[in-house]
């Protein structure tokens, strides 16, 4: 079965590339269907970025190139993405947790439920960072914001969260 294809992006000529190569090379590269659209935004913001920067000879197969480099892109992601859900899993593996002393059990059981309290983009800050171990480069790459953003958001929420558990007596 083909997938749909939108009208309105293969008949735009301003935008000077055979669209449905570029999907063809995407497809092949590995983008499902679902995501065709998303990564062919992605192929005409990098084409838009670079058309500025350097004279290009043959822009039909400099298209392709940018396609398949943007395919690329979306199984490095998705890799990562698979890691990093591979390591929360490993996290609330119910084994880890019986083998911690009583008292550091009841530390992180005060902790997690802190944890689950806070809102889901602090919560989500959190545990990439203090969990998972991620730097905040690695950390703005993984959510696409900026490194300032991160740190400003995770300042937040360590505050939250210290004074969450100040509350309860723990910090």
């Amino acid at each position: 079965m083909r997938p749909p294809v939108r009208r309105s992006l293969e008949d735009d000529p301003s935008s000077g590339i055979d669209v449905r190569r570029v999907r063809a090379v995407l497809s092949m590269g590995g983008v499902p269907w679902q995501d065709l659209d998303d990564a062919m935004q992605q192929v005409r913001l990098k084409l838009l970025e670079q058309s500025s920067a350097e004279t290009i000879n043959n822009s039909a197969a400099w298209t392709a190139v940018v396609a398949s480099r943007v395919a690329v892109d979306w199984h490095r992601r998705r890799r990562r993405h698979e890691q990093l859900r591979q390591r929360l899993v490993a996290l609330r593996a119910p084994a880890v947790a019986d083998t911690l002393p009583d008292p550091d059990r009841d530390l992180a059981m005060v902790v997690a439920g802190e944890l689950d309290e806070l809102p889901a983009d602090q919560r989500q800050l959190l545990v990439l960072r203090f969990y998972v171990d991620l730097t905040v480069p690695q950390i703005a790459d993984v959510l696409g914001i900026a490194s300032g953003t991160v740190k400003s958001r995770l300042h937040a929420a360590v505050g939250r969260m210290r004074a969450r558990l100040s509350a309860k007596g723990v910090v």
